[in-house]
């Protein structure tokens, strides 16, 4: 059973936990930093060809945007915490630091300090101190200093310009044929550079943003009916079945928590 909690004093933080949790979370991304822990189980890390591990007691960091899924090890699932924030405000510590980015790959971190400042701090999330949760991404900041700096290269400008334009259209009803003419490129080229890149075609791309979006229109006080239309649903029962499936609760639970 996946919780949230909205923070309308810190900048809308979400707030959100899972324990004995055993969905398995398909490909996604979010459009703020994740931070978040493992408490109990371990989880294994997929992203762009890549894999992790994810231990009790360990912090994970993940970029706005970064294509990953996570999936519980074992039967028995993992319970976690995680906080959603956003980019001016990751963006303002960053400088903060003096650090200009931080790692392209997930960030993992085995500190028992910060682990422990990090359950302090979640089990304030009604009435969290502004300073507390400032000094505990500053420290977080620290050690992704510490780690080695690995970046990545971005996708060719032709898939750069097509991730743009969902993200301008992603509530209009879009064909894939007619994004391929706009982008002067072949729909089957697409599709298998999409995937090259980012490890989803450009359909489950658009619906994945659509989530987010819907998401986070639910949090800021929208009817179900209402967010699933403005983020491009004109079917409720997908809407229904493709939220579940990526967030891992029904729309109904997740905006009866918020």
């Amino acid at each position: 059973m996946i919780n949230s909690w909205r923070n309308l004093c810190l900048d809308n933080i979400t707030f959100t936990s899972g324990d004995n949790f055993t969905h398995s979370f398909p490909f996604h991304f979010h459009e703020e930093y994740t931070v978040g822990v493992a408490v109990n189980g371990i989880q294994k890390f997929y992203f762009e060809g890549k894999s992790c591990f994810v231990e009790p007691h360990s912090i994970f960091l993940i970029k706005p945007y970064m294509m990953h899924s996570h999936h519980p090890i074992a039967d028995l699932g993992w319970s976690f915490k995680s906080f959603y924030l956003s980019n001016d405000l990751m963006e303002y510590l960053l400088k903060e630091t003096g650090m200009r980015r931080i790692s392209d790959y997930p960030l993992v971190i085995k500190d028992q300090t910060l682990f422990k400042q990090y359950i302090r701090l979640y089990a304030a999330k009604l009435l969290p101190d502004e300073a507390v949760l400032a000094d505990f991404i500053r420290q977080l900041l620290s050690k992704a200093t510490q780690n080695p700096d690995r970046h990545k290269p971005g996708p060719p400008e032709e898939i750069a310009a097509v991730k743009r334009y969902l993200s301008e259209q992603f509530n209009q009803k879009l064909r894939l044929e007619n994004i391929a003419d706009i982008h002067r490129i072949d729909k089957y080229q697409l599709i298998r550079k999409f995937k090259q890149h980012l490890g989803v075609t450009p359909n489950t791309y658009l619906t994945i943003l659509r989530i987010e979006k819907a998401r986070k229109m639910i949090n800021e006080g929208y009817s179900i009916v209402g967010a699933a239309l403005e983020a491009g649903f004109y079917d409720q029962s997908h809407f229904h079945h493709s939220f579940l499936y990526y967030t891992g609760v029904t729309p109904g639970n997740f905006n009866k928590q918020h």
